[in-house]
């Protein structure tokens, strides 16, 4: 299961890295995933909100990816802008059904601007719930999952709930998600939300 995790200028590195270290270690257990850093334009490098710079990223595959995880930042700048949801409305045109979006924290917003969550269930950061209602029905609860569409709420490890969650989702994958949490120290916070 290929998984991309979408990094633009402005990432926030946390919710970037703590979901890629999930899928990371859960493939080095063994588990069948292949988690790559993308970028929408095949730029190799981009530099995350706190200033750190990411190198030997590669163009993202939504055509053969089963996972788009997008993550928050410094996104108000971006949604003005247009181009990332302009990019991520093209990709699930690409990937169709077979394609999750996931987004992590505010990476929802730009899913939201993007025209992809109309009229469907969604999360996001706790202080960007009011925006969110814009493009989709809110709820407030740290993972929703609407089937092609999964978010997570607020804080830096939301991004580790979500990507557990889309392990014993997708792959059934429950001993193996015990196993991470022990080794991440922190066991998964809050209820997934289903319709």
């Amino acid at each position: 299961m290929r998984i991309d995790i979408h990094m633009y200028d402005g990432v926030a590195e946390v919710d970037a890295l703590t979901t890629y270290a999930v899928f990371a270690n859960a493939a080095r257990r063994g588990l069948a995933v292949e988690p790559h850093l993308v970028t929408a334009d095949g730029a190799t490098e981009v530099t995350g909100c706190y200033g750190t710079r990411f190198g030997g990223l590669e163009r993202w595959s939504p055509e053969t990816a089963r996972v788009l995880a997008v993550s928050g930042g410094w996104i108000l700048e971006e949604i003005e802008r247009g181009v990332i949801p302009r990019q991520l409305a093209e990709a699930k045109a690409i990937g169709g059904d077979n394609l999750i979006l996931a987004g992590i924290d505010s990476g929802t917003l730009l899913l939201g601007a993007a025209g992809l969550l109309q009229g469907r269930p969604a999360t996001t950061h706790r202080v960007d719930l009011d925006r969110l209602k814009e493009w989709a029905e809110v709820v407030d609860a740290r993972v929703v999952d609407d089937g092609d569409l999964v978010t997570c709420g607020s804080g830096w490890f939301a991004g580790v709930d979500l990507a557990c969650w889309l392990l014993e989702r997708e792959l059934g994958a429950n001993p193996e998600i015990v196993a991470l949490e022990q080794w991440i120290g922190r066991d998964r916070q809050g209820t997934v939300w289903r319709r």
